[in-house]
């Protein structure tokens, strides 16, 4: 439980991502969130409001949140300390980024998507524990770094390391998250289902457990850079996995009576749909288009594993007792 009132600061260009995060560091207790969809707004918010942790996405138009963690370390901002906690936030692990936060003294590194209980634990991890950080002037004389930072090409794949990314979040699990009983949760894959997550229909659970599965696949053999035949017949599979979902859906739906979920849950799917269809056309050598098309995947998966679509076993049976 925290003791005071923490101001936290939470950065993405994407609307939706800034909303999720902005949601979730409203409900820690003890917090109040700011948000912003650009650097600029975000530097401007550091200057003039105290801020105790900052979550920031990396790729932004400039300021990058990069360039942002980079002023914040080396004191530019008169109302927030400099060694305050900070939290990247991004769906796009590369090798150089992760060094060149780390030359930054960052607490976390996050790869999306992140469930809401994840992130609250991360949350008040960071706001109560202490991580020695150097004067900002140690920081200042990184600056020339930024004369050879990563830059996000156009097309054409680069090299991402998804093992530095699970040892990164393996290191801050063991610290923060550990069980009263001494275990370890266990880890989450690129998209995953909720733990003691059910919709109320066990095939249509299998279904989305599959999905998730089959393009957790296609994302990891695709980032980890394997041989084409692999990108390839993994992409195949998430694919059939989407026709299942949509299979299995759209015969349960004309035989069960849960008018406002299957409303609900037949938006997701056409939602879906432009993304399957794409997904399946999709030339796996344009490696940005891949990549936009995985950070669109996750973002609906993240909007559909959701109340009220989505509730826990123990919250369904509670409505029987």
């Amino acid at each position: 439980m925290l003791l005071k009132q923490f101001n936290v600061l939470v950065v993405d260009d994407v609307i939706l991502m800034c909303d999720f995060l902005h949601g979730v560091a409203n409900k820690v207790p003890g917090c109040s969130a700011f948000k912003a969809l650009d650097g600029k707004t975000a530097a401007d918010i550091l200057q003039n409001e105290t801020i105790d942790l900052l979550i920031t996405d990396i790729e932004m138009k400039a300021p990058t949140g990069l360039e942002l963690v980079y002023q914040l370390r080396s004191g530019s901002f008169d109302a927030t300390p400099h060694d305050i906690p900070v939290i990247i936030f991004s769906g796009n692990t590369y090798l150089e980024l992760i060094q060149q936060c780390k030359s930054y003294d960052v607490n976390d590194f996050l790869a999306k998507p992140i469930s809401f209980d994840l992130l609250t634990r991360k949350i008040q991890h960071h706001l109560q524990t202490d991580k020695p950080i150097k004067g900002p002037q140690h920081y200042a004389a990184l600056g020339h770094q930024f004369s050879k930072a990563v830059v996000v090409p156009d097309d054409g794949p680069r090299k991402i390391s998804v093992a530095i990314v699970r040892e990164q979040e393996q290191k801050a699990d063991a610290a923060a998250e550990e069980t009263p009983a001494g275990e370890k949760p266990e880890k989450k894959d690129f998209l995953f289902w909720p733990e003691h997550a059910t919709t109320g229909y066990f095939q249509l659970d299998r279904r989305l457990r599959n999905f998730a599965f089959n393009v957790s696949c296609f994302h990891n053999v695709f980032v980890g850079n394997c041989k084409l035949v692999a990108i390839e017949s993994e992409r195949k599979r998430a694919c059939e996995a989407m026709d299942y979902l949509f299979h299995i859906a759209k015969s349960m739906k004309q035989k069960e009576r849960r008018y406002d979920f299957w409303l609900l849950f037949n938006q997701r799917l056409l939602k879906l749909e432009p993304l399957a269809a794409e997904l399946a056309a999709i030339n796996v050598k344009h490696h940005t288009q891949v990549l936009a098309l995985l950070k669109k995947l996750s973002y609906w998966w993240m909007q559909t594993c959701n109340r009220p679509i989505i509730q826990l076993n123990d919250e369904q049976e509670a409505r029987h007792d």
